[in-house]
């Protein structure tokens, strides 16, 4: 009896790492910094130190509609972008995977005017995770971004920007599950742009919304990325 014992106690113990290892898949978000400035041609957040495997987000919302990001020098692709020339407010979001890990400055750039910018990490994304993107715009107090075509994969994540025209906070509730990212900086007068992010198991057409915020014009996105197997 003994032996035997002993034994389901060893496969008991083996099977602890598979559960941890399991888990560890979940991408985990970490907010990176957010600024917003009136007339500038660049915005900077210094000394952000990524590790091998992350994936650098960035968002943007600028008058120009011609924002770019870098990191460390590495320009980022722009993987979606939301453009309301009636309230001038132009909305964007950026990725790179990042290989192999270091520090640098992100920096995004634009022509002129109101910049501001949001910058997240996100963990255990595949390393060409971008799958499906919806954009829209209008005014009014429920953005939306519109349903993305149904997703590739079951396991994604999903990432939503909303750029505003004038509002100078955060408000009104994310709607079917979204998480709010936690940054929010106007310029001062271009409103500024915020995120909310869902992590989804089945295929779909996902949209990324919030209801009851103050009543303004918008732009809304949405971009979905594969989870690492």
């Amino acid at each position: 009896m003994r032996r035997h014992y002993l034994r389901l106690l060893l496969i008991t113990g083996l099977c602890i790492p598979l559960a941890i290892g399991q888990v560890s898949r979940t991408p985990v978000v970490t907010p990176l910094g957010t600024t917003g400035d009136e007339d500038v041609r660049s915005l900077t957040i210094s000394g952000v130190t990524l590790k091998a495997g992350d994936t650098l987000l960035v968002s943007t919302n600028d008058e120009g509609d011609d924002a770019t990001v870098t990191w460390n020098g590495i320009a980022l692709h722009q993987d979606v972008a939301s453009s309301n020339g009636k309230c001038g407010c132009y909305t964007k979001s950026f990725s790179l995977y990042i290989a192999s890990g270091g520090t640098g400055d992100i920096v995004a750039s634009h022509t002129v005017g109101d910049l501001s910018i949001n910058a997240s990490s996100v963990t255990n994304l595949a390393p060409s995770a971008l799958d499906k993107t919806a954009a829209a715009q209008g005014s009014g107090p429920n953005p939306s971004s519109g349903s993305t075509p149904i997703t590739a994969k079951a396991n994604e994540f999903l990432w939503a920007a909303i750029g505003y025209a004038s509002n100078d906070t955060a408000s009104g509730v994310w709607s079917d599950g979204f998480k709010s990212g936690g940054q929010f900086t106007s310029s001062g007068d271009t409103g500024g742009v915020e995120n909310g992010y869902r992590i989804v198991s089945s295929t779909g057409a996902y949209a990324a919304a919030k209801t009851g915020a103050n009543t303004d014009g918008w732009s809304a996105l949405i971009a979905t990325y594969a989870i690492a197997p």
